[in-house]
């Protein structure tokens, strides 16, 4: 959320403190109570989208990294111990095992995914013909638990980041249904200037001080 729109939310939710206070004073003029209650949905809605916005986006490209480091590191380790068992056979499966982490981490994530799957399979698939003072069937299995967890870990970042940006449209559409919601107010408020004063006045002060003083721009200045 933007600084303008904070300070606007903030705005928003100190009008809805003035209104509550001052309920008797307009009590019994329907179209006023209609957009109080329109304008306290508004400002729930904003809290709650300003929660999903937040959301720890960057707790779980964390995760993502922890566990592209983790792949990577298991690949290198068995599919390398794996290509020095060949080597002394001499099988080409050597020098199709043999592999670095400036290798893999120069691919992008889906590519050292796949990468790193195809080196577990070749691995796997002749996992009988391997000793196991090389790699041995729990290894094999941890390697493939880490390649399924980065994938995995993957997907969640990517939801998230894809939430929170939803969230941010929807917060501007939102905003825009306020900016509405206090002008229709600014113009249902303005016969208190002559019925009660002191209560319009109180109002101008609440739709001024929480945005530091500034009307919202699509909203016209009430003199």
């Amino acid at each position: 959320m933007t600084t303008k729109q904070s300070n606007r939310l903030n705005m928003a939710k100190t009008l809805r403190q003035f209104f509550s206070a001052e309920q008797a004073k307009y009590e019994g003029n329907n179209p006023v109570t209609v957009r109080i209650s329109e304008l306290n949905t508004i400002v729930d809605h904003l809290d709650s989208l300003v929660a999903i916005q937040t959301i720890d986006t960057t707790a779980n490209t964390g995760l993502k990294a922890d566990a592209r480091s983790l792949m990577i590191n298991l690949t290198v380790a068995y599919a390398n111990t794996a290509a020095d068992y060949f080597d002394d056979k001499d099988s080409p499966l050597s020098k199709q095992l043999t592999t670095s982490k400036s290798k893999i981490n120069g691919l992008t994530g889906v590519e050292a995914k796949i990468y790193c799957n195809r080196l577990y399979n070749v691995v796997n698939d002749h996992i009988g013909n391997l000793s196991p003072d090389y790699v041995t069937a729990s290894e094999t299995s941890q390697w493939l638990a880490a390649i399924n967890n980065f994938d995995a870990k993957a997907y969640d970042a990517g939801v998230s980041i894809d939430t929170s940006q939803n969230a941010t449209q929807d917060l501007k559409a939102e905003f825009k249904k306020l900016g509405t919601c206090l002008q229709k107010l600014d113009r249902l408020m303005k016969k208190y200037d002559i019925l009660n004063p002191s209560l319009y006045g109180n109002y101008k002060i609440s739709r001024k001080t929480s945005d530091l003083g500034i009307r919202h721009n699509e909203i016209p200045s009430q003199n």
